[in-house]
């Protein structure tokens, strides 16, 4: 795959899809999640949490997974979210250097 594809992402981007997706997977308006609560107090359980680490590699367009501990170790959706955007921009990073 190229890193054409991928999509760079702020963390404000991804936190917001972020929001968003857990807004659907737990059927809540999305104005009630907020950025800084855990992915626990959602009860999000590992069949949906594993549904939106995939949805998120997809919409990034990503060559590698990311491990489900970027959501889970994370204090908050907005911590998750940074480290999503630094991991991705990893994935760029090394893509790019394979290719050379």
């Amino acid at each position: 795959m190229s890193n054409d594809n991928i999509k760079i992402a702020s963390p404000v981007e991804i936190e917001s899809w972020i929001v968003g997706r857990i807004a659907e997977l737990v059927n809540v308006p999305a104005d009630t999640v907020s950025p800084e609560a855990d992915f626990e107090s959602f009860g999000i359980d590992s069949a949906k949490a594993i549904a939106l680490i995939v949805d998120l590699e997809n919409w990034l367009d990503l060559p590698d997974e990311l491990p489900l501990e970027l959501l889970f170790e994370a204090g908050s959706i907005g911590q998750a979210a940074e480290n999503i955007a630094a991991a991705s921009r990893a994935m760029v990073a090394s893509q790019a250097a394979g290719a050379k």
